[in-house]
């Protein structure tokens, strides 16, 4: 027999067409740590058997019960799978490990003989960690649903491991850039203890409900289960498909693997192979033979990762779980969120709450206590309340909920962010993200709004890196791998932009700067504006991954330097004479590395490099960021009088006009300029006749 050895296990999620496991990196890894081959070696030296293969033959040996808790973690939608859904997919469970499911009749004779009940029952809990009455389910909503790694979703919430088998159901995982079923870890693998557990996708659990419905979706948590008790797929380190592998267990034939079929003659390893076994990637997995059962068995008895401790009795006793249990109805959980997630708007404006609670049924008769500070109005006994928030400021949201059995309350605090519709900042508008205390900018009129998923990663200021000055704005991918490309979204929103005094040309320009981490990023940044404050959004441009990058793709921390910034300028010139506008960076995270921010512009005049057709003339400065060097040079189709003006951020003139007159090509030394300015953001404005153009100047 080969000796077990520890990996991350992961379940193709795309039913007929199997992709990898996608494990192999991590067991290459693990094996060169001599610390944790240590460590592996001595965990397997522990576990030694305890059954006989008679005993479980004759279905005589200890029936290992195990306490379970579902969380369910879901973004509001279809991803809070019914409480159906979960009965229905613990009874597959308990169905595939006491062979109690009806497909067995098909197990092929020559496996038939050793196919087995496994003696394992899982039972939802009944009393939660802290001794209250629970249906062995919670409900987290959190946007880290749809993301693409699994582990973080384990710190959102998690049950004592050594007393509860954790289940986490998701909408989207992803291993190597696919999506992915769900994994866990065997009881051997040295990870931190509240890491073990299964996590699965919610179109994998169950038959019912979200469920694709197709045997290897309705036989995930099955399979995943058996890598918790210590299994490994029947063709053991070898990649799927590639080489007869063996998984350690001597009545389970060396193999290749099925991915995504069902051939049940099948004969690569000089042997009839067991496709039907459960560990494998078949469409028709329906059992465990004897030996496995004897493994899962002694996993289950070992103190290794404390599998031993689930089944106890006392465990038992203190999860609500042991025979002839007293189950009660519990009192609610209370969860809510703002319909459609709209915690941000302006002052006059109506919104709903979705009650988003659990742990009751339906039929529980709720009492709803909800308290909104700063709303009308500012109590209610309904279920999905209407509230309008008629002042500025930043508002907590509490719900009380009660039954017959008892009662509980959340607060969100700063929940909801009413801006104001009547103060504006001036045009023409600089952020260069230099005070220390942004998005409150000194409070009033002039602050930002950061909104972030989850309360997960968000756009921050930093002095680690800028286009110009002293900081810029970052937005940390770099953490965050792999979401789903059409729910995370980060959101940065300016203040009020008065417009009013403009009857034309208006612009918005920034710089940016991103690399990916793997070729899969397809991370993308979109700008909208908005000249009502924010009720409703037009995107303006939108700027895909490759039009993104400014730098090659590195798993490495992303720090650009001044030559890996680029730039964009929007025509926004149908705003102008509004006095509400409002411009919103909307970003994706889709795994890449990191995004920056710097010199968010709002300015009147042409765009700087381009033709005007009325009296055409181009103009460029270079080098820019600018200094002794840099040089101004003006090439016009016909001779023209210019006028050259340096103005600041707000449009103010700081150096002397320059006038030339009747020329067609010139170039201007612009050592004299360089030597007046501070470090800074200014605009150089060239005019000729009724035209003006402006040109972004960096010192």
């Amino acid at each position: 027999m080969k000796k077990k050895l520890v990996s991350l296990f992961l379940l193709l999620s795309i039913i007929g067409k199997a992709q990898n496991c996608g494990f192999d990196h991590l067991l290459e890894e693990m094996m060169t740590d001599p610390a944790k081959k240590a460590m592996i070696e001595k965990n397997i030296a522990k576990m030694s058997q305890v059954q006989t293969s008679t005993e479980v033959l004759a279905g005589n040996s200890p029936l290992f019960i195990i306490p379970v808790v579902i969380h369910i973690v879901h973004d509001g939608g279809i991803s809070n799978i019914s409480d159906a859904q979960v009965y229905d997919a613990i009874e597959i469970l308990n169905e595939d490990f006491r062979k109690l499911n009806a497909d067995t009749s098909s197990i092929v004779s020559a496996f038939k003989s050793i196919a087995v009940d496994a003696r394992f029952e899982f039972r939802l809990a009944t009393i939660d960690p802290n001794g209250k009455c629970t249906k062995g389910i919670t409900r987290t909503f959190s946007y880290l649903t749809n993301g693409g790694s699994g582990e973080p979703i384990k710190d959102l919430i998690v049950w004592d491991t050594k007393k509860y088998y954790n289940v986490w159901v998701v909408n989207y995982l992803e291993s190597g850039g696919s999506s992915i079923g769900g994994y866990s870890y065997l009881p051997t693998q040295p990870v931190a203890q509240n890491d073990h557990g299964t996590i699965l996708i919610n179109r994998q659990f169950g038959s019912i409900g979200t469920s694709y419905g197709v045997p290897a979706a309705i036989h995930t948590l099955t399979h995943e289960t058996g890598h918790f008790l210590g299994l490994l797929h029947p063709w053991g380190w070898n990649e799927i498909g590639s080489n007869c592998g063996d998984d350690g267990i001597n009545d389970t034939p060396p193999t290749k693997g099925s991915n995504g079929t069902c051939n049940l003659s099948q004969n690569l390893c000089s042997g009839l192979e067991n496709v039907q076994n459960f560990m494998d990637y078949s469409t028709c997995s329906n059992m465990f033979t004897q030996g496995q059962a004897i493994s899962m068995q002694n996993a289950a008895a070992s103190a290794t990762a404390y599998r031993s401790s689930l089944s106890s009795n006392g465990n038992l006793i203190a999860t609500g779980t042991e025979n002839n249990h007293i189950v009660y109805e519990c009192s609610p959980k209370p969860v809510f969120k703002a319909h459609n997630d709209s915690t941000f708007f302006c002052a006059g404006r109506t919104i709903s709450f979705d009650d988003l609670s659990y742990n009751d049924s339906l039929s529980s008769n709720r009492i709803y206590e909800w308290t909104f500070e700063g709303g009308t109005p500012a109590s209610s006994n309904l279920a999905k309340p209407n509230v309008t928030y008629a002042a500025a400021g930043t508002y907590d949201v509490k719900l009380k909920i009660s039954n017959g059995n008892g009662s509980d309350s959340v607060v969100k605090s700063d929940y909801i962010k009413v801006l104001d519709n009547t103060n504006n900042t001036s045009h023409p508008y600089f952020e260069g993200f230099e005070y220390s205390g942004f998005p409150d900018n000194n409070g009033g009129n002039n602050d930002w709004t950061i909104i972030s998923p989850g309360n997960i990663t968000k756009f921050q200021r930093t002095t680690v890196t800028k286009k110009s000055g002293n900081a810029s704005l970052v937005l940390d991918l770099h953490t965050e791998s792999g979401y789903d490309i059409s729910e995370m979204w980060h959101y940065l929103v300016s203040p009020n932009i008065d417009l009013s005094s403009q009857s034309d040309s208006v612009y918005l320009d920034f710089n940016f700067a991103y690399a990916q981490q793997r070729a899969s990023n397809y991370d993308l940044l979109r700008i909208y504006t908005s000249g009502d404050c924010g009720e409703n959004w037009t995107l303006k441009k939108n700027i895909n991954y490759t039009q993104l990058i400014t730098k090659g793709a590195t798993t490495a921390d992303f720090i650009p330097g001044i030559s890996e910034w680029s730039g964009s300028n929007i025509d926004i010139s149908a705003y102008a004479g509004n006095a509400h506008l409002k411009i919103m960076f909307a970003m994706n995270a889709k795994g890449g590395n990191k995004l920056y921010l710097d010199n968010i512009t709002i300015y009147h005049g042409a765009l700087g490099i381009t033709e005007s057709p009325a009296n055409p003339f181009k103009v460029t400065v270079y080098p820019n960021p600018i200094d002794a060097s840099s040089v101004l040079e003006i090439n016009s189709a016909e001779p023209n009088n210019f006028v050259i003006t340096v103005l600041d951020v707000l449009g103010k003139q700081v150096s002397n006009s320059i006038q030339l007159k009747n020329t067609k090509q010139n170039t201007i030394n612009l050592e004299n300029i360089v030597a007046q300015l501070p470090s800074g953001v200014y605009y150089l404005q060239i005019q000729s006749g009724n035209e003006t153009q402006c040109i972004k100047i960096i010192k």
